[in-house]
């Protein structure tokens, strides 16, 4: 299994302000660039993750198991740890910040960014990172990478934002 190394020195991203989010968001751009991994991720960095016989597959195999990587909740998980203990999935990670809801003119650095599919399930989560950017791990295939907020996910799938 090829390990991964931090693709770019911590700082990458030019993050504004001073606190737990811009901290956050910070901590998580030096793996811009590191491979999406469905189940993979810690609060100690990249790992490998798993196939749950629909997600973690490339190419009809197990990509999971050999990736070394983040997926979208342990990316936002690994940014906030020690500090503030995020739970691991992007549901739970909803679920412990919703008390504390942003309006999207409001959205800040670090912010937690969320999509649900219709019935309301929360499937992915990114750090907000200024100038309407998100800083997410996608999906299997796919690296850990800024995109825009609008285009990150399907916009119908926008649920809202939480502040750690």
């Amino acid at each position: 299994m090829k390990r991964f190394e931090a693709a770019g020195p911590a700082g990458s991203l030019a993050v504004r302000g001073s606190g737990r989010g811009p901290d956050a968001l910070r901590r998580a751009d030096r793996y811009i660039g590191t491979p999406y991994s469905y189940g993979g991720g810690t609060p100690d960095g990249p790992g490998t993750g798993f196939c749950d016989g629909t997600n973690g597959y490339a190419n009809g195999r197990c990509a999971a198991e050999s990736t070394v990587g983040f997926d979208c909740s342990s990316l936002v998980q690994y940014g906030y740890w020690p500090d503030v203990q995020l739970p691991r999935t992007a549901a739970a990670q909803y679920n412990a910040t919703s008390n504390r809801p942003v309006a999207r003119g409001d959205l800040k650095p670090g912010d937690l960014v969320f999509w649900a599919d219709r019935p309301g399930f929360i499937y992915h989560v990114g750090l907000y990172a200024g100038e309407g950017r998100v800083l997410h791990a996608p999906r299997t295939g796919r690296d850990v990478q800024l995109q825009p907020l609008d285009t990150a996910m399907p916009s119908a799938d926008y649920h809202g934002a939480t502040r750690a």
